[in-house]
């Protein structure tokens, strides 16, 4: 019989520590259709850290998609922001066939449960999302009708993640600074502190926490022990150097990692095993003082 933890793994022990799995646009496997309805609920149902993408519609509504453009991931041509929610539902992903999954179902599915208590669900807001208007703000907040929890609103652009955040309760927002500073992480800390004040999680790229644990800087123990949860993307099994990457983002104290192939990390027995997570196994979620 197959085991919650072979099904849905949401967290990772090995001697080298323990660490919480993101699965990158839902996915359990990397041939997984990307933003799956029913990875989707056994995600939720398990604890699992989720993420999926955001782009905004005509209509002030989102949906969940990574490309600014129509053909890239569904049967539609043209710009993702120039067609509205109706006309989306009549559209199909390219992988799997099912239409693309609006902000709002997805909300609706988060709410209707069931949804373990250490589930968290990582929006991520494209870079070519961020021209926000008035009615996508408010779309936004009519979509998560006020009540942020447990969602995380994440972006490379900290003003546009703010400003269509700021006004949902409960609502965490992340940061990705890692095109800003990939070069420079000895000036992470301050350029963070700096950039986006109010940030609960951040978002770096795992060649960051690398070339930091082979400086012996210890930037990202540092930003944890500030508050901040700590994301190291994206690290898929089979990669190259994919083991020792991970083995780096566990030693440098992050949090999480995002992956397409959780599946594929769980089965690694020589590296990790995994568990489901408990609602008190999870770290805190802390502002930076």
């Amino acid at each position: 019989m197959q085991t919650r933890e072979a099904e849905a793994p949401v967290e990772l022990r090995s001697p080298h520590g323990t660490i919480r799995l993101k699965w990158h646009k839902l996915r359990r496997r990397l041939a997984d259709a990307p933003f799956d309805r029913q990875n989707l609920a056994l995600g939720l149902g398990a604890g699992a850290s989720l993420e999926v993408d955001l782009q905004p519609l005509a209509c002030g509504r989102f949906v969940c998609l990574h490309d600014a453009e129509l053909e890239s991931e569904t049967t539609g041509a043209g710009p993702v922001s120039g067609i509205d929610a109706e006309a989306v539902k009549r559209l199909r992903m390219r992988e799997g066939g099912a239409p693309p999954l609006l902000l709002d179902e997805l909300v609706d599915r988060v709410r209707a449960g069931p949804t373990h208590p250490a589930t968290r669900v990582q929006l991520d807001l494209q870079p070519s999302a961020t021209a926000l208007d008035a009615a996508r703000v408010a779309g936004f907040e009519t979509a998560l009708r006020g009540r942020g929890e447990p969602f995380v609103l994440s972006g490379t652009d900290w003003d546009a993640v703010s400003r269509l955040g700021d006004g949902v309760p409960g609502l965490a927002l992340g940061y990705d600074p890692s095109r800003r500073v990939r070069d420079g992480v000895e000036d992470l800390v301050s350029f963070v502190r700096q950039h986006a004040p109010t940030a609960e999680t951040l978002y770096l790229h795992f060649a960051i926490v690398r070339r930091s644990q082979q400086l012996g800087d210890g930037v990202v123990r540092r930003l944890a022990d500030l508050g901040y949860r700590i994301d190291c993307w994206t690290l898929d099994h089979g990669r190259t150097d994919a083991s020792d990457n991970l083995r780096s983002a566990i030693a440098a104290g992050c949090h999480e990692v995002t992956t397409n192939t959780p599946l594929a990390w769980l089965a690694t027995a020589a590296l990790t095993t995994a568990k489901t997570c408990t609602p008190g196994g999870m770290p805190a979620s802390r502002r930076p003082r």
